[in-house]
């Protein structure tokens, strides 16, 4: 869920997947120094750590998003591996590395 409060003497914090909620009073185009401006110091959580907005954006350069799409976009390019799930996890059925080649040559990718 997210936790997001006005008073400087607490801590902003989103859960990565609802990142969203962030720029709904954002008007757009923006650019990553406005956006920083507003949010740089919001907490982005994922499931093991977190980063604030502004280290995750600061790969991006400075860039002027049109849409909210976009910005969104920047911001889940910019999370780290851990925050978007298991590397290099499908949820399609068998594996690729079975070791019964009957059943990797039925299989289509």
């Amino acid at each position: 869920m997210s936790h997001i409060d006005d008073t400087a003497d607490e801590v902003r914090s989103l859960e990565v997947g609802t990142v969203s909620q962030l720029f709904d009073e954002t008007t757009f185009p923006t650019t990553t120094e406005e956006v920083l401006a507003e949010f740089g110091d919001v907490e982005i959580s994922y499931p093991t750590e977190s980063d604030t907005l502004e280290t995750i954006l600061e790969t991006s350069g400075h860039e002027t998003y049109g849409t909210r799409d976009e910005l969104e976009l920047a911001i889940l390019n910019g999370v780290r591996r851990d925050a978007v799930g298991r590397p290099r996890y499908a949820d399609r059925g068998d594996s690729p590395h079975e070791t019964d080649e009957h059943v990797r040559t039925q299989q289509s990718f």
